[in-house]
């Protein structure tokens, strides 16, 4: 077990957004107990090869995390710039001028109602920015020491867990500081086996995840506490905490009834969103760093063990095992996409799969970029869904990938 696989989740995606429910929305899945999931007919297999219909990469680029809206992809690069790019073309729409340190947390959240104020929202190792997502230009710019991790919007607000051991919350067309919550004042002792020092790094206080929210509440996951907040987005008023055996990085899920958190003790928790009361919990083979893509009765989720899980309210409907060598893990740190009575999920050992929802059967898989790591959560602006690719070692590339998804 070690504390650097949470850091690298960040290289995977900060990416806000990412797993929410596709355009066009969620058909409910049948009253039954599917079979597990299995492999599908080679010629299936061989159809996924043609399905990648773009390519970005600029030279030198380290992306790492991606979300999309009105025709535009936005995708953010590690050495400090985000890139807008045309969603159906591919080609370059602006990159950022201002610099954005990227080293500590890092992710991207779209103002909820663009019609009133249309932004994106960028955490970086020096607070909250807000970019125009037309032009690239930056809106505004809020300091904030030791900077933050992935944003969250709601309420006329943006909030975001700081590394100095605050939740911190801006107006979301202004920046101005609206409010501050402590987290460190009553920090719960470690767990046997995560010690909280083995997870902070540079000198910071704390160490957050990238936040969720639900319009009127925030949830933000402390990794080295291993806990995840509920606040009222408005006044910063903590509703409940959610206390895991295990450090807990990936952005909770948030359905219309439960958040659900994915934790290092081999669990995925499920509680009810008003109350924080533990509605169900699933033990997995391994450690979990992936969000959860949460509907009204079932979830899904990727875990370490190389396996995508479908959840029928607390009960594991299907598990389906993704492609590894034997003797190798092959993890899961992004978050599953649902569209439709199809999940789309990539995993870093290289593919993107799609399998049907019902019963977890493989409908196609695709190696978008050889010898490239998938990095983000897959985004879909309803048309064609969107991901970040890094090097594998010395090998592959970084990128950012379109792909057709029927």
């Amino acid at each position: 077990m070690s504390w650097k696989t949470g850091h690298t989740l960040r290289q995977r995606g900060a990416l806000l957004l990412a797993c929410a429910l596709c355009v066009g929305g969620i058909v409910a899945a049948q009253n039954e107990t599917p079979p597990q999931g299995g492999a599908a007919p080679p010629a299936e297999k061989q159809a996924g090869a043609t399905r990648l219909l773009w390519k970005y990469a600029p030279k030198d680029s380290q992306f790492s995390g991606v979300t999309a809206r009105g025709g535009a992809v936005f995708a953010l690069d590690r050495r400090g710039s985000i890139h807008a790019i045309d969603a159906t073309s591919g080609a370059r729409r602006w990159v950022s001028a201002d610099k954005l340190p990227l080293s500590f947390g890092f992710g991207m959240a779209l103002s909820p109602q663009p019609e009133k104020f249309d932004a994106l929202l960028v955490g970086c190792d020096s607070g909250l920015v807000a970019l125009d997502p037309k032009t690239g230009k930056t809106l505004w710019h809020t300091a904030i020491p030791k900077g933050v991790d992935g944003p969250a919007c709601a309420a006329g607000v943006v909030v975001a867990g700081g590394a100095d051991g605050r939740v911190h919350a801006c107006s979301l067309t202004t920046g101005k500081i609206l409010w501050r919550h402590d987290y460190l004042e009553d920090a719960p002792p470690d767990p046997p086996g995560f010690a909280g020092a083995n997870a902070r790094f540079g000198g910071r206080a704390a160490r957050p995840g990238p936040a969720a929210a639900d319009g009127t509440r925030v949830f933000v996951p402390v990794f080295d506490q291993c806990r995840v907040l509920a606040l009222d987005a408005a006044t910063g008023k903590r509703h409940w905490i959610l206390q895991t055996k295990g450090w807990v990085y990936p952005r909770p899920g948030v359905g219309p009834r439960w958040v659900v958190v994915g934790s290092q003790d081999r669990h995925y928790y499920a509680v009810d969103k008003l109350t924080g009361k533990l509605a169900w919990k699933v033990k997995t083979l391994a450690r979990n760093e992936a969000p959860a893509a949460v509907t009204d009765r079932f979830t899904y989720f990727g875990s370490c063990d190389a396996r995508l899980y479908a959840v029928d309210q607390g009960r594991v409907s299907w598990r389906f095992a993704i492609d590894h060598e034997k003797g190798r893990g092959a993890p899961i740190y992004s978050c599953p996409l649902v569209c439709d009575e199809v999940v789309y999920l990539a995993a870093l050992s290289g593919k993107v799969y799609a399998v049907q929802r019902r019963d977890g059967k493989l409908l196609w898989s695709v190696c978008p970029l050889k010898d490239s790591e998938p990095n983000s959560d897959l985004v879909t602006d309803g048309v064609r869904m969107f991901v970040t690719t890094r090097k594998n070692g010395d090998a592959g590339e970084s990128a950012v990938l379109a792909i057709r998804m029927k």
